[in-house]
């Protein structure tokens, strides 16, 4: 590697093209802030929570 030089890894998340329905559960105060977030956003809940997720695995 030359000097100076930084390697960086990557999480591979493939995109499928598809959903899958599942089951969680929130607090209701935190069920009414992601919706909040999302509304801002003009996202759907499940829109918000996929898209906070990629975040957190890639960071």
């Amino acid at each position: 590697m030359r000097e100076g030089a930084m390697r960086t890894v990557v999480p591979l998340v493939r995109d499928r093209g598809s959903t899958t329905r599942i089951n969680v559960s929130f607090d209701p105060g935190l069920l009414e802030a992601i919706d909040a977030a999302a509304r801002e956003r003009g996202q759907t809940r499940s829109a918000f929570l996929a898209s906070a997720a990629r975040r957190e695995i890639v960071d």
